[in-house]
């Protein structure tokens, strides 16, 4: 969920200013002036191709598929803001990205507008999205109480997500059309590690369902342990992909690609992924087996993506997979949000929850979060010292 984390400067400021703005789709001949706007606030580090790559914003912009506002000061004739939304209509899901104001006019709720508006379009327009996600970095607050402003309702937290100039926390908000949550699925029953996340999104959410405690389960008798190997040809990871997508498997993760594929050497086990090396970062996309089939091979396929450089791994799970959540937990992957109504199929809206594993000792040094955010932030850190210091065993040295 995390590769595009919101980086907007404008915090919801005053929006008194006389400044006559008007916001209007981006078109071709803005490409220019929006490479420079971006430029112009982030320098060489913006992480992401929305406000970086010619080629890419030109496609997004001319493609239809996605919503690209932008905010123009009308007497300067000049563009002060730009916001994305990101849109799979195949499962009415949007993703908010690269939101971006002009350093002149970052008291004048530029991106707070951008945000709302491309929000709601993406929300009532002809194809409705069922709800608009995105993720912030917590280095500042702004973006964060903007998002919150302007709707979005808090579900989670993703420590060590991005290793930029250090490891950085991002956070999970999600905006949903009216009566979407309404349509849910919901499960009877989650792990008791899943509990204390399910009552805070309940919560956020203003939901008063309270599932079941489930035990622990023990997972079957695993198989052998397997080894794997990397393949990166990209093109070919692609028709793999899209191979496989066509067989009756899961494969739902909203605008990740897979940019590699883990093989296991049999042949047996293949894994799709995302592998960010630049900010250590990779997501588990699909599988063509259960994830509790890798009960025995997981440390393996970690050892292996730590020798690629990814320190963070993230993968999405159906809610009600219980035996697969389990196997993940038993795998110390700890559960980072829950994303309520996420897919619909058949009508239905069905929760799904990300669930996370960094390789590195936690680093949340210089963290900023609003104050919806700190229960999410209690409970990892303590199913984090759960995992990694409640269970250290101490022998007094006699026999």
């Amino acid at each position: 969920m995390t590769p595009d984390p919101l980086t907007g400067n404008d915090p919801s400021a005053s929006t008194g200013s006389t400044v006559d703005l008007v916001v209007a789709p981006a078109s071709l001949q803005d490409v220019d002036e929006l490479l420079h706007l971006y430029f112009m606030v982030y320098g060489n580090t913006y992480p992401i191709a929305l406000g970086t790559d010619r080629q890419v914003m030109s496609s997004v912009i001319s493609g239809g598929n996605d919503l690209w506002l932008i905010a123009k000061d009308a007497k300067r004739n000049c563009i002060v803001g730009s916001a994305v939304v990101e849109i799979d209509h195949a499962e009415k899901i949007g993703k908010l990205a690269a939101v971006v104001s002009h350093p002149d006019y970052r008291r004048c709720g530029i991106a707070k507008r951008l945000v709302k508006t491309a929000t709601e379009q993406a929300l009532s327009g002809t194809t409705p999205m069922n709800s608009i996600y995105t993720t912030t970095r917590t280095v500042s607050l702004g973006p964060q109480l903007m998002c919150i402003d302007s709707g979005y309702i808090p579900l989670g937290i993703f420590p060590n997500a991005h290793k930029l100039k250090q490891y950085e926390t991002v956070t999970l908000m999600t905006r949903f059309r009216p009566g979407v949550l309404n349509r849910r699925v919901l499960v009877e029953s989650v792990s008791a590690k899943i509990a204390p996340l399910w009552n805070i999104m309940n919560g956020q959410i203003g939901s008063t369902h309270i599932p079941e405690t489930r035990p622990p389960e023990r997972s079957e008798t695993p198989g052998p342990a397997l080894e794997f190997e990397i393949i990166e040809a990209q093109e070919f990871v692609r028709r793999r992909f899209r191979e496989y997508c066509k067989t009756p498997h899961e494969h739902f993760y909203p605008f990740h690609s897979p940019n590699v594929l883990f093989a296991s050497t049999d042949g047996a086990v293949e894994i799709f992924a995302y592998l960010s090396r630049p900010d250590r970062y990779c997501t588990l996309v699909s599988l063509n087996v259960p994830v509790k089939a890798l009960a025995s091979s997981m440390e393996a396929l970690l050892e292996m993506l730590k020798d690629h450089k990814a320190e963070y791994i993230e993968t999405l799970l159906p809610l009600a997979y219980h035996e697969s959540i389990e196997a993940m937990l038993d795998d110390d992957f700890l559960p980072s949000a829950l994303y309520p109504a996420m897919r619909e199929i058949d009508g239905k809206l069905y929760d799904y929850i990300v669930m996370s594993r960094t390789m590195v000792p936690l680093d949340l040094k210089g963290m900023q979060i609003a104050a919806p955010f700190k229960p999410y932030s209690d409970q990892y850190i303590e199913l984090w010292k759960q995992m990694h210091i409640d269970t250290l065993q101490v022998f007094s040295g006699h026999h």
